[in-house]
């Protein structure tokens, strides 16, 4: 039998220079978060580590799902543990014995199961066999979605994704007899919701044509009476649409400014009264970014009245585990929008952060793809195909500009 590898001396020597046990258990996972440049520091490897733990083995993307961290970066930190021996991969990670030995000795853990829920997995509402009906229909409107374009952040939802948001705004009390505004809606939840049949009014704006015509097809089909609009958010909203709904969904751009346009013009869009309720869907991020979106939504006079991690589940969106919060933020005396009018700035992950990633194909020709280039987006060229031989598959990542 192979032995597992000992932890690295590099690794190890800090221990040896400490005076206590904590010192001890940081140093390890300090050493690990500086090679990864992890942004959530030491606490996201033990919190790895601990997931490892729990499932006694566990893929990377159930590990990223679980931890609410990104697929590559998960996939970085348990290198790095795998180069120190703790852990090894056999069909998933997996704990070395001197891994068991560290988590239970130096970190501490002795449960390993997991305590969540495990018929609504920590979203506190299930889809009972009544509403399984809605998910089918779902199903079939959500293979009527065109490529997401990824430069608008689009990310689809799954279809039960769909259902649960509208099941858990019904049981909110936001449902029945409401007038709700969806701002965006590339996860087709206002049709969950109009096939609940209890709204007064659903209106959904989107920027992409596409994407409503989906809508409207299920609008009529369905008889559920959506009303869609297609704008450009950036631009003021519709003075008919102004003090008039009940209750805001909005999945924005995943960036501070793109959450506070679209938050704003939800604002505008709510009669004004308190304790209405704004519904936000947003991806799970680092500490200070975390800190600046709350900043942002108490600036607009909202406050979170709950927020439940891992609630929405995404189609191919690794970049954030496949998965994002949902809000439920709530209006106030001093409830009002951080943008009015026209707003000019950026709000698009590609625009606030450009990346260029060279991608090479099997037959040798390298392809730049980023905002800019020809091929936004790795879908894009592989829609297109490899300029030099056509291929459309086996392109791999060689360089990656920030």
């Amino acid at each position: 039998m192979k032995k597992s590898k000992r932890p690295n001396s590099n690794l190890e020597n800090p221990r040896k220079n400490t005076s206590g046990p904590t010192a001890s258990v940081d140093a390890i996972l300090e050493a690990i978060a500086q090679r990864t440049r992890l942004p959530e520091g030491e606490e996201a490897v033990r919190r790895i580590l601990r997931e490892i733990y729990r499932h006694g083995r566990i893929g990377t993307k159930d590990l990223a799902y679980a931890t609410r961290l990104p697929v590559p970066v998960v996939a970085a930190v348990r290198r790095e543990l795998e180069k120190i021996g703790l852990i090894t991969r056999r069909a998933g990670a997996i704990l070395t014995s001197e891994g068991k030995e560290y988590v239970k000795s130096v970190l501490g853990l002795s449960i390993n199961e997991s305590l969540v829920c495990p018929v609504c997995s920590g979203k506190t509402i299930i889809v009972k066999d009544q509403f399984r009906s809605i998910v089918e229909k779902l199903e079939e409107y959500a293979k009527l979605r065109p490529r997401p374009y990824t430069w608008l952040d689009q990310a689809f939802g799954t279809p039960e994704t769909a259902v649960l948001r509208a099941l858990f705004m019904l049981e909110e009390g936001d449902v029945e007899g409401r007038r709700i505004i969806f701002l965006g809606d590339d996860d087709l939840t206002s049709i969950a919701t109009g096939l609940l049949r209890a709204s007064r009014k659903i209106t959904v704006i989107d920027i992409d044509e596409r994407l409503l015509e989906v809508i409207n097809e299920a609008s009529e089909r369905e008889d559920i009476n959506i009303e869609c609009i297609c704008h450009d958010l950036r631009q003021p909203l519709p003075d008919g649409l102004k003090k008039y709904y009940d209750v805001v969904f909005t999945d924005p751009p995943y960036t501070i400014q793109g959450m506070k346009l679209f938050v704003s013009r939800g604002i505008e869009a709510l009669r004004k009264r308190k304790c209405a309720s704004v519904y936000l869907s947003f991806a799970h991020k680092p500490p200070e970014e975390m800190l600046s979106l709350q900043a942002a939504i108490n600036e607009m006079g909202l406050f979170i009245r709950e927020l439940i991690p891992r609630f929405n589940r995404y189609e191919g969106a690794e970049m954030f585990a496949n998965t994002t919060f949902l809000a439920k933020l709530e209006t106030t005396e001093t409830t009002h929008p951080s943008i009015i009018g026209p707003f000019q700035g950026k709000i698009y992950t590609g625009e606030v952060s450009p990346t260029i990633r060279t991608y090479k194909c099997k037959c040798g020709y390298t392809v730049d793809v980023g905002m800019g280039k020809k091929f936004r987006t790795i879908e894009d060229l592989k829609a297109h195909g490899c300029p030099r031989c056509g291929r459309k598959k086996g392109f791999r990542i060689t360089k990656k500009i920030i």
